[in-house]
């Protein structure tokens, strides 16, 4: 008859131990790696601008998935969008003025099934100098005096967000028929709860119990 052992405190101990040190380590490996990445990725929307003449400037960007990529919290990961940066140099100030448009993938309200939904908008940031960096408004950022670049990465994560439309349906097609996944409607639908006809009876007890 053969008798197992129970492992002793001290060598499930050094087993944790061992498994939370070798996490440790591969995380401070990997860490580095990937914020670097991130870092990369975003460099060419870090524009300098104490080069730059007074006057209009003229960036473009095209976003794809790689930059939604970029960013933990996204609802969006797929995506076409085309970006127009207009940068006026003032003497105090500049004026950051985005014409965005394109299309990303996401989740239709009614059958749950992904589509391109297009999006289109413009947008005005206007960027002023003061002693600490300061959001002072949606349309208004503070950097700290000496600044020589803007990273207008954010805004453009935030733009695009919020030009997906709230209730996000399937567009019709050429015919007006709606797009939407049919074997996804179908599986709602018998999933939806069925409504139980009410007994009329009941109706007249609860009218002698008003009247």
């Amino acid at each position: 008859m053969v008798c197992l052992k129970k492992p002793s405190s001290n060598h499930s101990n050094a087993s944790l131990l061992f498994l939370f040190s070798y996490s440790f380590i591969l995380f401070c490996n990997f860490a580095p790696r990937f914020v670097k990445k991130v870092s990369n990725r975003l460099k060419p929307y870090h524009l300098g601008f104490t080069g730059l003449s007074l006057g209009h400037h003229h960036f473009d960007f095209d976003i794809g998935s790689d930059f939604f990529e970029c960013f933990e919290e996204t609802e969006i990961h797929v995506g076409q969008v085309k970006v127009d940066l207009d940068l006026e140099k003032q003497e105090k100030m500049l004026v950051l003025s985005f014409d965005i448009h394109g299309e990303v993938e996401v989740v239709c309200d009614r059958c749950a099934y992904e589509y391109m939904q297009p999006i289109s908008g413009k947008e005005v940031v206007f960027i002023k100098f003061g002693s600490e960096y300061l959001e002072e408004d949606d349309d208004v950022l503070i950097l700290p005096q000496g600044s020589h670049e803007v990273d207008v990465s954010s805004m453009l994560y935030d733009f695009i967000h919020l030009l997906v439309p709230y209730h996000r349906l399937h567009l019709p097609d050429e015919q007006g028929n709606l797009g939407c996944n049919k074997e996804n409607l179908e599986i709602l639908e018998e999933l939806s709860p069925k409504e139980t006809p009410v007994d009329p009876r009941w109706d007249v007890l609860n009218q002698l119990k008003i009247d």
